[in-house]
């Protein structure tokens, strides 16, 4: 059974980490909308000497409220209420101490369970995640209600709470969900998982039970036919699937004279040609996307006339340039195999030339032979980064290049009119780069480079 916070009995709150999610737990215990008591004591901690949002800080608690730097066993076991933000590890000895000892431990996402009073839909995944967040929030908003998105997909929920919303849409992570228990959804989704994140979980396992939380209180669980080795060990009594195959009963794919067909129980529903975005992984996303909806009481119908304006979201899988019959394709987002694994079987039935691959980066401890049967999908391999040498180890013929611009560079000497040439790079961008999004700029910004010298 979950436990409800008993907020008017708490006198003293400890909130670890000033990353964003920290920041909006402050924030909010500060604003009129606490659910604090007056009274209580709100202490901040964060490891870093010089957190990002330290200078924000002073608006909401004074000095003596914040230290930087770390903490110690008996700051936390001095808490009737122990908030942890996504970015630390639960593992943490002096948390794991806490918890034994009775404190409660929780993250923003549980806070905002306890106090939501709206209809709320999630999703969580390896992939895909704030493609099917973004898709089923504008989804209600191009039909005139504000479905609000939030979560892992840059808005905390904290935040999103304090809006004027019909319904919430919330992207969660495995770190997210690990702290929470009583999130009550109009419709859940787990959309895949592929190995990620073991620099933080002791397994895979562990990893996939993080994420399960999210069915602990579903009304309709959303799950993936093509992944049913990852799906509950109980499944739930009322389960909508989708996939990349045919469905009597849900939602899939058929092919038809058009090329592939959205159907729903068995009928056509919509043509993959109707959308923006491309690729078999994004029309299961579709799917999932639509199934969520209807369980805010939007009709499938509805819900494809308004996925026809969605153009796609940055570095996921997103066409970026063409030029000489070449297109170049920026999956930045792509920081995991599983992620990397989608890109390619969505987009190699597209592609009438060659598929030129660049991959690598920081690789969290993946191993990179899960890549080894997708591969023979890449015609051209081309590798950069910290684990770069031993993603090429994998294909003959490879090539590893020092930086994105080189072997940018490459690609566009060695591409013919057909090919498209995909930065997937199944690994994390830190080696190198400040975040994804940093990486996805330079791969555009070295294409357009090129092609404004060669113009």
């Amino acid at each position: 059974m979950d436990k409800r916070i008993q907020w008017q009995k708490l006198e003293t709150v400890v909130v670890l980490g000033l990353g964003q999610s920290g920041t909006s737990v402050v924030r909010f215990f500060v604003s009129e909308h606490s659910p604090l008591p007056a009274e209580c004591d709100i202490r901040v901690y964060d490891s870093r000497e010089q957190p990002p949002s330290l200078a924000e800080m002073s608006k909401y608690i004074d000095s003596t409220q914040l230290t930087t730097g770390g903490w110690q066993l008996e700051d936390l076991l001095a808490a009737d209420l122990l908030v942890v933000s996504p970015g630390i590890d639960t593992r943490d000895a002096d948390i794991q101490m806490a918890k034994d000892a009775g404190v409660p431990i929780v993250g923003d996402v549980e806070i905002f369970a306890q106090l939501n009073q709206r209809p709320v839909v999630a999703i969580t995944g390896s992939n895909g995640k704030s493609t099917v967040t973004t898709l089923v929030a504008q989804m209600g908003q191009y039909h005139g209600h504000r479905w609000v998105a939030a979560g892992n997909i840059g808005v905390p929920v904290l935040d999103a709470l304090q809006q004027d919303a019909d319904a919430y849409v919330l992207e969660l992570s495995s770190f997210q969900l690990e702290t929470t228990q009583s999130l009550a959804l109009k419709g859940a989704a787990l959309l895949n998982v592929s190995a990620d994140h073991l620099d933080r979980y002791d397994s895979e396992q562990a990893y996939f039970e993080a994420k399960l939380n999210i069915f602990n209180h579903a009304a309709v669980s959303v799950l993936n036919r093509q992944d049913q080795q990852h799906w509950p060990m109980q499944v739930p009594e009322s389960v909508v699937t989708v996939g990349t195959d045919g469905s009597d009963s849900d939602y899939g794919l058929n092919s038809s004279e058009q090329g592939m067909v959205i159907t729903r129980h068995g009928n056509a529903l919509a043509a993959a040609n109707q959308f923006s975005i491309a690729g078999t992984h994004n029309l299961v996303n579709i799917q999932a996307a639509l199934a969520l909806a209807e369980t805010l009481d939007l009709s499938a119908e509805q819900g494809v006339k308004a996925i026809e304006q969605f153009t796609g979201l940055p570095h996921r899988c997103q066409v970026v340039y063409e030029a000489n019959g070449v297109r170049w394709v920026d999956d930045s987002k792509a920081t995991n195999i599983g992620a990397t694994e989608a890109a390619i079987n969505g987009l190699r039935p597209v592609i009438e030339g060659r598929l030129i691959l660049i991959a690598g980066g920081d690789g969290k401890g993946a191993q990179f032979s899960q890549l080894v049967p997708v591969l023979t999908y890449v015609d051209v391999l081309l590798t950069i980064g910290r684990d770069g040498r031993k993603i090429a180890e994998l294909r003959k013929g490879a090539r590893y290049c020092e930086h994105l611009s080189e072997a940018v560079k490459t690609a566009q000497q060695i591409a013919e009119p057909g090919d498209w040439v995909v930065l997937s790079p199944a690994c994390a961008s830190l080696d190198q780069f400040k975040n994804f999004v940093e990486r996805g700029e330079v791969f555009q910004q070295s294409i357009a480079r090129l092609y404004e010298r060669s113009a």
